[in-house]
C-alpha cells in the first residue's frame, strides 16, 4: 500500500509539472447564458488543420446535427447550420463564436475560440454533445479529444500491465505525454508517445525534460492510424470505443503476440476473448474509472 501511494504521489507530481488542459467546453450557468471569454484559450496557437481565424466542427455521430452560430456579443441574426455525419464545418472566426444547439431537450450556448477544433460526439449516455480538443485535419481520422488521464488511473494501468525497466511503453494519442513520462520515471521503462497535435508533442517533450527522462522517451508527431507501433511491449490507451475498434486490426497486425494493452474507461470491441482482467479505480475526486487489460 505504501509503495502504491508513493507511485500515485509521483504521478501527481509529474502531472502537476506538465499542467492540465480543459477538455470540455465551459458549461454556462443556464441553457441560454453565454460563456465568458477565456484569454488563455485565445492566446493558444491554431490547432493542426485549423486556420487562426476559423473554427472547425466535426460530426463524429451517425446523425445530422443542427445548430446556430454567431459572433460573440453581436446582435446579428445567428447562422443556422446542419452538419451531416462525418463532415467538417469550417466557419470564419476572427473573434469568439457562440454556438447554440439542443442538449437533453433544451437549448444550450457555448463559446468557441478562433483557431480551435471542436466535434459533436455522443457522451457516455449516448447523447450528442460538443467537445473541444480534437483536430481539424481532413486527411486524418479523429480518434478522440484530448482528455487528461488522472494519476491514479495511470498507476493502475501500469500496475495491471506489470510495467518494468525492460518494457517499451507506447501511448497512441499521448496528449501531453504524461503516461509514458510516468512509466519512464517510475519504472525506468522506455516510452514512445504518438500524437497528431504539434502542441501536445511540444508539451510532452517539455514534460520529459523536466522529469529527467528525455533519454528514455520519444515523441512522434504522426497520424496514429499510420504510425509504427510494432516496437511496443505494452500499449496504453485512452481512446473512444469506436477508435479502439478502428485500430483493432492494426493492433492485430502490428503488435507482437503477448503484448499487453491497457485501456482507460473503454473496451476494445471484438477483443472480449483477449481480455485478461479489469479493475475500477477512484481518482482524487472520487470518480470511478475502469481499466481493461488485454493480451495480444
Amino acid at each position: 500500500m505504501a509503495k502504491r501511494r508513493i507511485l500515485i504521489v509521483l504521478a501527481e507530481a509529474l502531472l502537476a509539472s506538465a499542467g492540465a488542459a480543459a477538455y470540455f467546453l465551459l458549461a454556462p450557468d443556464s441553457g441560454t447564458e453565454e460563456v465568458p471569454a477565456d484569454d488563455s484559450a485565445q492566446a493558444q496557437p491554431p490547432a493542426p488543420g485549423v486556420a487562426k481565424d476559423e473554427i472547425t466542427i466535426r460530426n463524429i455521430t451517425d446523425k445530422t446535427v443542427r445548430y446556430e452560430l454567431r459572433p460573440y456579443g453581436a446582435e446579428t441574426k445567428p447562422v443556422s447550420r446542419a452538419l451531416k455525419s462525418g463532415e467538417i464545418d469550417r466557419f470564419p472566426a476572427p473573434r469568439i463564436i457562440v454556438i447554440t444547439y439542443e442538449k437533453y431537450g433544451r437549448e444550450v450556448t457555448y463559446s468557441l475560440y478562433p483557431g480551435r477544433p471542436y466535434s459533436f460526439r455522443c457522451d457516455s449516455a449516448g447523447k450528442i454533445d460538443i467537445w473541444a480538443g480534437a483536430h481539424g485535419l481532413e486527411t486524418a481520422v479523429d480518434l478522440a479529444p484530448w482528455v487528461p488521464t488522472p494519476p491514479e488511473v495511470i498507476v493502475k494501468m501500469c500496475e495491471l500491465a506489470e510495467v518494468d525497466e525492460n518494457d517499451v511503453v507506447y501511448d497512441v494519442g499521448c496528449g501531453d505525454g504524461r503516461i509514458v513520462v510516468y512509466a519512464a520515471k517510475a519504472f525506468g521503462a522506455r516510452g514512445v508517445g504518438i500524437d497528431i497535435d504539434p502542441e501536445r508533442i511540444k508539451e510532452s517533450k517539455a514534460s520529459a525534460k523536466q522529469a529527467g527522462v528525455e533519454h528514455l522517451v520519444t515523441f512522434i508527431l504522426a497520424d496514429a492510424t499510420k504510425a509504427d507501433i510494432s516496437g511496443a511491449t505494452v500499449l496504453l490507451l485512452y481512446l473512444l470505443p469506436e477508435s479502439n475498434e478502428l485500430l483493432r486490426p492494426k493492433f492485430e497486425k502490428d503488435l507482437k503476440p503477448g503484448t499487453l494493452i491497457a485501456t482507460h474507461n473503454y473496451m476494445i470491441p471484438g477483443w472480449e476473448s483477449r481480455e485478461v482482467t479489469s479493475e475500477v479505480v477512484l481518482d482524487a475526486e472520487g470518480t470511478e474509472h475502469s481499466v481493461f487489460l488485454y493480451r495480444r
